[in-house]
């Protein structure tokens, strides 16, 4: 269950920012626990149950990974991890009960950054300093953070050029050059 949703456009500096999505994510979820002889829970479950939450709410494609063989045990606290195409987002499970129910949540906020900015920006780059039309894709959901590194094509008259893009912050800023 999502518990606060908020945007906040993050300040425009110049073509080389973006605006990025900010929301806080709360998630719970009942998920038993496959029978065997170890008192374990089903932690692919949790995955499974945590990643469609993610995809429902924030409409982000991840995978989530939960440590093996977690003790059935109600109160036990873990650590799982949503993937993005670029970057990694923390998710704390608690075991509610002993049969294998949980939930999960994170107290930071899901930030992904706008890449379609991103994308027009550096458009907007090579054609006002090469006066050439390009066509820029960047990986789709990306966590916004600072010091996240990704890579941004641009292709031209059918050529790709790349472009090494660096979060600067975490408000969404960028800063990204040729190679």
């Amino acid at each position: 269950m999502l518990t606060h949703t908020s945007q906040s456009p993050a300040p425009v500096l110049g073509r080389r920012s973006v605006v990025g999505l900010v929301a806080a994510l709360g998630l719970t979820a009942a998920v038993s626990g496959c029978g065997s002889s170890a008192p374990t829970l089903n932690t692919s479950a949790t995955e499974r149950a945590a990643a469609a939450s993610i995809l429902a709410q924030r409409h982000l494609h991840v995978t989530v990974s939960c440590p093996p063989n977690v003790p059935k045990r109600a109160g036990y606290a873990f650590t799982c991890v949503a993937h993005l195409n670029v970057g990694e987002y923390p998710v704390q499970v608690t075991e509610t009960n002993g049969s294998g129910h949980v939930q999960y949540q994170s107290q930071a906020p899901l930030a992904t950054l706008n890449t379609a900015k991103v994308e027009q920006a550096i458009n907007q780059s090579i054609l006002s300093q090469r006066h050439l039309s390009s066509v820029v894709t960047c990986p789709a959901e990306v966590i916004q953070r600072a010091g996240i590194v990704f890579t941004c094509t641009a292709t031209v008259n059918g050529r790709a050029y790349h472009f090494a893009v660096t979060e600067v912050d975490g408000n969404g800023h960028v800063r990204y050059v040729g190679h």
